[in-house]
């Protein structure tokens, strides 16, 4: 069985299609017939543009998991939902979803009539929530802020897909290793390096390289700069872009 990774919404979009570059992040994962969409990226409007063009229908998310509470990664959550008949199972690192009863920096803003449409669920430690597929536990990326990643079982090794890595790189992959016994080998999805992080950009790379991760898929705040610098290290084969509705499929 494979799992295909699509790539939802993204500052840019592969050419010649209607799909919309828009800022923020997030991916669908595909096992058979289960959709797990990560992140909803910032603007909901753009997400259901996206999916519509995709063909992914609203209520065909079996499941969602939220990165982290940044506003490129949860914003598109509430036209998402008011888009569904179903209840989602929304997976991420906060207690409960946000209502007038209930607030706080790690919780998910929902408007109060959309609450029963959302099943929040608190990630505290690694969870498998499909066949092969994992959450990771919260980490630490500061301001009471906690992140989670996912990892793919398959054939060949951990296949990490990471929002933004605000924890590090170098974090995450050593979590993989200490949860798989093996560092990932391959990684989708951002790397957070500034327009002039050139020295950032070179020992991300340099870590990529030292554990053999070399299948690179990223997009979002790796920005195009970084793709460069990532280049200047491990060569143009192997860092590839993921722009919107670009695709990568594994065997499990």
């Amino acid at each position: 069985m494979q799992a295909k990774i699509t790539s939802v919404c993204d500052e840019g979009a592969l050419e010649g299609t209607p799909l919309i570059g828009s800022d923020g992040f997030s991916v669908l994962v595909e096992s058979g017939s289960l959709k797990i969409l990560f992140d909803t990226g910032r603007r909901g409007k753009h997400l259901l543009h996206n999916m519509m063009f995709l063909d992914i229908k609203p209520d065909d998310i079996d499941k969602a998991v939220i990165s982290h509470i940044h506003a490129g990664h949860t914003g598109g959550i509430e036209d998402l939902l008011r888009d569904r008949e179903k209840a989602l199972g929304i997976y991420a690192p906060c207690s409960a979803a946000e209502t007038k009863k209930r607030s706080g920096p790690e919780c998910i803003r929902i408007p109060e009539d959309l609450s029963d449409r959302a099943n929040i669920y608190e990630i505290k430690d690694w969870m498998e929530i499909a066949d092969g597929i994992l959450v990771s536990y919260p980490m630490d990326i500061g301001n009471g802020l906690k992140e989670l990643f996912l990892v793919i079982r398959s054939k060949r090794g951990p296949v990490v897909i990471a929002a933004c890595s605000h924890a590090g790189a170098d974090k995450i992959t050593e979590a993989v290793r200490s949860e798989f016994g093996s560092y990932p080998v391959m990684y989708i999805g951002g790397v957070h390096i500034g327009r002039k992080e050139r020295q950032r950009a070179e020992a991300i790379a340099s870590l990529f390289s030292e554990r053999n991760c070399r299948e690179l898929y990223l997009n979002h705040c790796t920005g195009q700069n970084g793709m460069t610098y990532l280049r200047t290290v491990l060569g143009l084969k192997g860092v590839n872009d993921f722009y919107v509705g670009s695709s990568v499929s594994v065997e499990l």
